[in-house]
């Protein structure tokens, strides 16, 4: 079952890590889980992250310096 970006973010916030393949979130929904992280000091794990570019991947990371974890 997918979940809303909003409720990923209130698990987030709450502490949760989460792990997420990126063909299921837009750029801009995984920037904002990510920025989320860097508030709660959660982890964020995108998997697939090869179909994203490169300057998508580094614009998550920039959200959340060594949050963000991504597997190819």
């Amino acid at each position: 079952m997918s979940r809303s970006t909003a409720d990923l973010k209130e698990i987030v916030r709450l502490g949760g890590g989460i792990s997420l393949d990126a063909s299921t979130k837009s750029t801009a929904d995984l920037k904002e889980l990510a920025l989320q992280t860097r508030v709660s000091g959660a982890t964020l794990t995108i998997r697939n992250a090869g179909i994203k570019s490169v300057n998508d991947l580094k614009d998550i990371a920039r959200q959340a310096p060594g949050r963000v974890i991504f597997e190819i």
